[in-house]
């Protein structure tokens, strides 16, 4: 412990030193702020309990001390510091683990894998049974392509905790990555259960049961996410094309104008409303409504494809040949990925027009 300054608050002197900010990254990651409940946990930490004594005088008198005295956090130095303190994983009797849990997540996001791996282990070592420290170490490993021994910790995040929403969410990945389409439907179905608003999960079922050629259970999956989000276009464009894989061809026909009828709200479903009125033959319409998009959109891959397929359709094929070029540019998969849309809407002469056959 060195000596950093020394802080007058009215006619008392406290001295801030080199131990402060750690007494405050030990509040904030393993006790969510709380200095009472470390308090009783340290409490045969003489040291520790001086600093947390000089935080609590420095926030009832100054200001309350946050994450900017500290960040970044490096958790080896304060393994370190941990250690040289003589404070042990079984001290923390009384610990929540969330921030802990936060900043192995925060390294994780950076890609810094073996980071998330110290931390993930020191926070099992504070409380073995932490259902959230083995999904995250299972989804990792399986990131990794460390497939069997990540389905080993997510397995185990689930025997502890039934309710654990994303270990069924990775579960459901890993066997669908695998082939096993079969065990990747059961956990899906379970994490709807569970969280019945995880929108992407039921399209994640809806393209797994799609595999499975099992087309009623698509549009029964799709028919569900329509009940809890009526507005959603993106779901009746794929219930759409579920009816019509199924053979129902009437309902397909009634999803279709919904659509025809709608107006998108969010960005997520202008893509698939402009689509539907293109097969329409509604070129103008979806051409003024692309229009008034903010710049920062108008710039995306689908809404120059969308631009480029109403000027062709009116007869501007240089304007079109244009943003069919910048979009082969800027992302030619994109392109590429859209053929077969392409093929419903454009002859072949229109397509090599524009580059695109």
């Amino acid at each position: 412990m060195e000596r950093v300054i020394d802080l007058i608050i009215g006619e008392k002197s406290v001295q801030i030193t080199t131990d402060t900010p750690f007494v405050v990254i030990v509040r904030d990651l393993f006790y969510d702020g709380d200095w009472h409940t470390m308090r009783q946990d340290l409490k045969d930490k003489k040291d520790v309990i001086e600093e947390i004594e000089k935080c609590l005088c420095i926030e009832e008198s100054v200001v309350l001390l946050n994450e900017t005295v500290y960040e970044p956090v490096c958790f080896d130095e304060l393994k370190d510091w941990l250690e040289e303190k003589k404070i042990f994983p079984k001290d923390f009797v009384h610990a929540s683990l969330a921030g802990l849990y936060d900043l192995a997540l925060d390294y994780a996001d950076k890609d810094l894998h073996e980071e998330a791996f110290k931390v993930i282990r020191y926070m099992l070592e504070v409380d073995k049974n932490y259902a959230p420290a083995y999904e995250l170490y299972g989804s990792l490993l399986i990131e990794k392509g460390e497939i069997e021994q990540g389905i080993r910790y997510l397995d185990k995040a689930i025997e502890i905790d039934p309710w654990l929403v994303p270990a069924y969410s990775s579960l459901g990945e890993a066997y669908y990555n695998s082939g096993d389409y079969l065990r990747a439907v059961s956990y899906w179905e379970r994490e709807i259960e569970y969280a019945p608003d995880n929108k992407l999960t039921y399209f994640m079922l809806a393209d797994v049961y799609r595999k499975l050629k099992a087309y009623d259970k698509v549009y029964d999956v799709l028919e569900r996410l329509l009940k809890r989000d009526p507005e959603s276009i993106m779901t009746m464009y794929q219930l759409s094309q579920a009816y019509k894989d199924a053979g129902k061809i009437e309902e397909a026909q009634r999803m279709e104008e919904k659509i025809l009828a709608s107006r998108p709200t969010r960005m997520e479903d202008i893509e698939p409303w402009a689509r539907m009125q293109l097969k329409r033959g509604n070129y103008k319409l979806v051409q003024e409504f692309l229009s008034l998009l903010p710049n920062s959109e108008k710039v995306k891959p689908y809404a120059k494809l969308l631009l480029a397929l109403c000027e062709l359709k009116q007869g501007n094929q240089e304007r079109a040949k244009q943003a069919f070029a910048e979009v082969k540019d800027q992302s030619p998969w994109y392109l590429y990925g859209n053929k077969e849309f392409f093929s419903e809407l454009l002859t072949e002469e229109e397509m090599r027009a524009c580059g695109i056959s």
